[in-house]
């Protein structure tokens, strides 16, 4: 259960809540406190097929269960009401609007009788229809789902950096045991680490960096081995024994860094196996 895992609604807010609707792409998130509240404890919007922004409010509550009677269950009434009624400014413009839908999110349990004693009263003001109610069970259900969603979509992302990766190290080994020929006429694989670079993802997991660098070591492979092929090259013996050799201690760094960036991405990979790839066991069909 949610309620045990954060130790107030402060972290409850800012550990799970913020993270879910961030994930499930909602725009300008903000958290509302204090006498601008008014019952909303998170707004968010989203754009809809037909091009309008639609408003959601966030009720956060931290507590074990939500039963009914009782002066809780009254509080988030009077919360969902006033988010309903009482119209919040847009971070980016000021300008005053409305919450279509509320959503109720317990870290605890919420119990029958209260979400239905909750959904009677609302449907007397015509709130029900767009009050959402989310137990703990339910929040999991629903972060397990993004979440599952989001590896999936990331899963041949990170297997095209790999794949990227294994062919530059078959094209830089024939380049290396070609020398001192420049002979070997395939180029630099690039297109994932530039796709990555353009939009990246699991920061905190891949190091950006590394493939930046990566992918200007293979420009400048390319360059190199091109202008040589192309025999567009200078005349100098001195000046190419110094390209050769920088060429190939740039194959050698270019080799070094893949295969470093390609275990931690295998790493990455395997975190994902037990959603992606569940195992068979002899009972299954």
């Amino acid at each position: 259960m949610l309620f045990e895992r954060y130790k107030n609604e402060d972290e409850f807010r800012n550990l799970f809540i913020r993270p879910l609707l961030t994930k499930l792409g909602f725009l300008s998130i903000a958290e509302l406190d204090g006498p601008q509240e008014f019952g909303k404890d998170f707004v968010f919007s989203e754009v809809t097929p037909f091009g309008f922004m639609r408003h959601y409010a966030v009720v956060a509550k931290h507590e074990k269960k939500l039963n009914q009677p009782g002066k809780l269950c009254e509080t988030v009434l009077s919360q969902i009401r006033q988010a309903f009624s009482v119209s919040f400014s847009l971070p980016e413009s000021g300008r005053n609007e409305h919450i279509s839908s509320v959503l109720v999110m317990n870290s605890g349990n919420i119990s029958t009788n209260a979400e239905k004693w909750l959904r009677s009263e609302l449907l007397r003001e015509r709130y029900g229809e767009n009050t959402h109610i989310f137990s703990s069970e339910r929040l999991i259900q629903l972060d397990s789902s993004v979440e599952f969603n989001e590896q999936r979509n990331l899963i041949p992302k990170i297997r095209g950096i790999i794949s990227t990766i294994d062919l530059n190290l078959i094209v830089w080994d024939s380049m290396n045991r070609c020398l001192p020929q420049f002979q070997e006429a395939r180029g630099c694989f690039t297109r994932a680490f530039e796709d990555y670079i353009a939009l990246p993802f699991l920061s905190d997991n891949i190091p950006y960096v590394e493939i930046a660098t990566l992918l200007q070591e293979c420009r400048i492979i390319d360059s190199i081995n091109t202008r040589y092929l192309l025999g567009i090259r200078g005349k100098n013996e001195k000046v190419r024994d110094s390209d050769i050799k920088s060429f190939k201690s740039l194959l050698h760094k270019a080799t070094v860094r893949a295969t470093a960036l390609k275990l931690i991405l295998d790493k990455c990979l395997v975190s994902f196996a037990p959603i992606s790839e569940p195992k068979l066991t002899s009972g299954s069909s």
